[in-house]
C-alpha cells in the first residue's frame, strides 16, 4: 500500500508505531484462512479454550487493578461472568456433542443470546451484546491458535481503528497493551480524552473516509501530538520519530527538576496544583511536586464500571488518593455526570441537548441517594486529613446551599453512628456557567472557595460545543467576555477573602498564563506533566508587567486585537 499522511484531531498526546487492526472488520481468527483449523476443533479443545480465555481475562484484570484502583474489578467482570455461565457454555457444548462444528456452535448460541439482549428494554442487557461479540472473538482466536505456540490475543504492538469508544473500551485496550487508538466516528468527548491521557494512550479522531483502504496489518505511525497519521511511513520518518519515542513514558530529569514553590521573577507566589482523574496520577502529581490536587474528577470510577460503585469501593479509591498526597490539599469534585459523560448502566432518559440537561450538581440533587453515598465515602476517606468538596456546574446560590445542607446532614448521621470521618470539610463551587459569574459575589460569600472551570465556561459563554470540530475556530478562550468574566470571579473571591483557582485548558496555556497572573490569579490547576513547563514560564514572568498586560487586554472588546497582543496566530 502507498505511503499516506492523514490529518486528524488529537484527543490524547503521544507518539507510537505499530500495525493497524481494524476492529470493524472480521477479526483475524474468524477469517477463511482459519476455517480449516476451527472445523477440526474438538469438545475438549473448546473447554480448554474457555479455561485459557478466562485465565487471560483475569490476567488483564489483575494488571489493570495494579495500575488504576478505579477499575474495581469491573473491566473484564462481565466477560468472565459469561464464561462462568454454565447455561451459556452448556448450550454450546450440547451443539458440539451433537456433531456441530465448534465455531458454528459458538456462533449459533451467541446469535440467540444477541437476539434476546438486543430486543430487551433493559439497557444493561443491550450492553451485553458487545460483551458477547468480544467473547466470541476471543474464543475463536484461542481455538484457531490451538496448534500454535503463542496463545496470546493481546493488542500489543497494535494501533486500533475503531468506530465507537466507551471508557471501558479504553481500559480494556490499555490492559491488552494496545499502542494507540484512531477513532473514526463521533466527537472526542471530554471524559474519553481525559481517560486516554490519564492512561497515556495516544488517540486521534479521523474521518473514516480518509482511512479507506487501511487494513489490519498496515504499518501506522501515530503522532497524536500533531494529529498526524502516517500510513506505511518511510524508514527515514520512522527513524526520526524513534528518537522521540526513547524519551516517552517515564518522568524525565527535567520534569523532576521542579522547585517546591513557584514564584514570578519579581517574587509573586503562584501555586501549581494538579488536575487528575486516576489514583496513578496522584502518585505522579506527588512525584512532580504539585502543591496539591486542585481537581479530582470523581466521575472516572463511575464511568469505567458496569454498575454504580458501592460506598466502600469509592472509599478505597478516595483513601488511596488521600494517602498518596500525604497532608497536601485535595479538592474532590463531586460526581459530574451528564453532557458527554453518560453512565451506560444508568437509564438517564433521552435528552435533545445533554449539555443543557441533567448534569453536574443538577444530577446529584436529582439523585440524592447517589450523592449521599459519595459524600459518606469522601468524609470517611478523609477522617484524618483536610478535605475540600466542590460542586460542579453550580447555577444558583440556592442549589449550592441545598447541596451543602445535604453534606451537613450526612455529617450529622455519621456523628450519630460514631463513624470516623472528616466533620469540617471546606465546601466550594465550580464557576462554569455565565449565570454563576453574575452571582460570583454571592457565591463567594457562601462558599469556602471557588474554582473557575475554563473549558465549560468558554463553551457556555460562547455557545460553542468544544467537542465539535466544525465550530472549533469559534472556541476562543481569549475572547474579551471570557477574560472579563474570569476577572469578575477573581475580584469577587478576593473581596470576600476566599481562595480562587482556575482549571482547564486556559490554566496551562503559555499565552494566557501571564494575563491570568496579571488579573490576580494565584492558583492554577493543571495536568501533572505540565507542572515543570508551567513553572519555568511563571518564573520568567514579571507579575507587574503581567498586570499591565491584563489591564490592556481587558480594555478592548475586539477578539483579534487581544490575539495580536498575546501573539496568538
Amino acid at each position: 500500500m502507498e505511503q499516506r499522511l492523514i490529518t486528524g484531531q488529537s484527543a490524547a498526546d503521544g507518539i507510537v508505531i505499530g500495525t493497524a487492526i481494524v476492529t470493524s472488520a472480521p477479526p483475524e481468527a474468524e477469517t477463511a484462512t482459519k476455517a480449516a483449523l476451527l472445523e477440526k476443533c474438538t469438545l475438549e479443545e473448546f473447554r480448554r479454550a474457555v479455561k485459557e480465555t478466562r485465565e487471560q481475562l483475569q490476567q488483564f484484570q489483575d494488571s489493570m487493578q495494579e495500575r488504576i484502583a478505579e477499575s474495581a474489578s469491573q473491566i473484564f467482570a462481565a466477560h468472565i461472568a459469561i464464561l462462568d455461565d454454565a447455561g451459556f457454555i452448556g448450550k454450546i457444548e450440547k451443539h458440539i456433542e451433537a456433531g456441530t462444528c465448534v465455531a458454528e456452535a459458538i456462533n449459533r448460541v451467541v446469535d440467540d443470546y444477541i437476539d434476546i439482549f438486543s430486543n430487551s428494554v433493559n439497557p444493561r442487557f443491550r450492553e451485553k451484546v458487545d460483551d458477547l461479540k468480544d467473547i466470541t472473538r476471543r474464543l475463536l482466536a484461542r481455538l484457531a491458535n490451538q496448534t500454535d505456540a503463542a496463545l496470546s490475543a493481546s493488542y500489543q504492538g497494535r494501533i486500533l481503528i475503531v468506530s465507537k469508544l466507551l471508557p471501558s473500551d479504553i481500559l480494556r485496550f490499555a490492559a491488552e497493551k494496545a499502542e494507540g487508538i484512531i477513532l473514526t466516528s463521533g466527537g472526542v468527548t471530554a471524559h474519553i480524552s481525559i481517560l486516554a491521557r490519564s492512561l497515556e494512550m495516544p488517540m486521534i479522531l479521523a474521518d473514516a473516509k480518509l482511512l479507506t483502504g487501511i487494513t489490519s496489518g498496515t504499518t501506522i505511525l501515530l503522532d497524536a501530538h500533531a494529529g498526524k497519521i502516517h500510513v506505511n511511513p518511510d524508514p527515514m520518518v520512522i527513524s526520526e520519530y524513534k528518537s522521540l519515542l526513547e524519551t516517552r513514558g517515564k518522568v524525565s530529569p527535567g520534569e523532576r527538576n521542579i522547585e517546591p514553590q513557584t514564584h514570578t521573577s519579581d517574587g509573586r507566589r503562584i501555586r501549581l496544583l494538579a488536575a487528575i482523574g486516576l489514583v496513578s496520577e496522584a502518585r505522579l502529581a506527588h512525584e512532580l511536586r504539585a502543591e496539591g490536587i486542585g481537581l479530582y474528577r470523581s466521575e472516572i470510577p463511575f464511568l469505567v464500571r458496569n454498575d454504580f460503585p458501592t460506598e466502600d469501593e469509592q472509599y478505597a479509591v478516595y483513601r488511596k488518593i488521600v494517602e498518596e498526597m500525604g497532608g497536601a490539599e485535595i479538592v474532590f469534585r463531586t460526581l459530574d455526570i451528564g453532557g458527554d459523560k453518560i453512565l451506560g448502566y444508568f437509564p438517564a432518559g433521552e435528552e435533545s441537548n445533554p449539555f443543557l440537561g441533567l448534569r453536574g450538581i443538577r444530577f446529584t440533587l436529582h439523585h440524592p441517594e447517589i450523592f449521599n453515598t459519595q459524600i459518606r465515602a469522601l468524609l470517611r476517606a478523609s477522617h484524618d486529613r483536610p478535605l475540600k468538596i466542590m460542586f460542579p456546574l453550580v447555577s444558583s446560590v440556592d442549589s449550592f446551599c441545598h447541596a451543602r445542607d445535604l453534606v451537613k446532614d450526612v455529617i450529622r448521621k455519621l456523628n450519630s453512628k460514631d463513624v470516623p470521618h472528616q466533620s469540617k470539610p471546606e465546601i466550594g463551587a465550580m464557576i462554569e456557567l455565565p449565570c454563576a459569574v453574575g452571582i460570583a459575589e454571592e457565591l463567594a460569600m457562601e462558599t469556602d472557595f471557588l474554582s473557575i472551570g475554563s473549558n465549560d465556561l468558554v463553551q457556555y459563554m460562547l455557545a460553542v460545543d468544544r467537542t465539535n470540530e466544525q465550530v472549533a475556530t469559534w472556541y476562543t478562550p481569549w475572547h474579551p467576555a471570557i477574560l472579563r468574566a474570569i476577572k469578575t470571579v477573581i475580584d469577587a473571591a478576593h473581596l470576600h477573602r476566599k481562595p480562587v483557582s482556575l482549571c482547564g485548558g486556559m490554566a496551562d496555556d503559555p499565552k494566557l498564563i501571564p494575563v491570568l497572573i496579571g488579573m490576580g490569579l494565584t492558583d492554577l490547576t493543571i495536568p501533572p506533566r505540565r507542572i515543570s513547563t508551567v513553572q519555568r514560564l511563571i518564573q520568567s514572568t514579571n507579575a507587574a508587567a503581567a498586570g499591565e498586560l491584563a489591564t490592556k487586554v481587558l480594555g478592548t472588546g475586539i477578539v483579534s486585537e487581544i490575539a495580536n497582543m498575546l501573539g496568538i496566530a
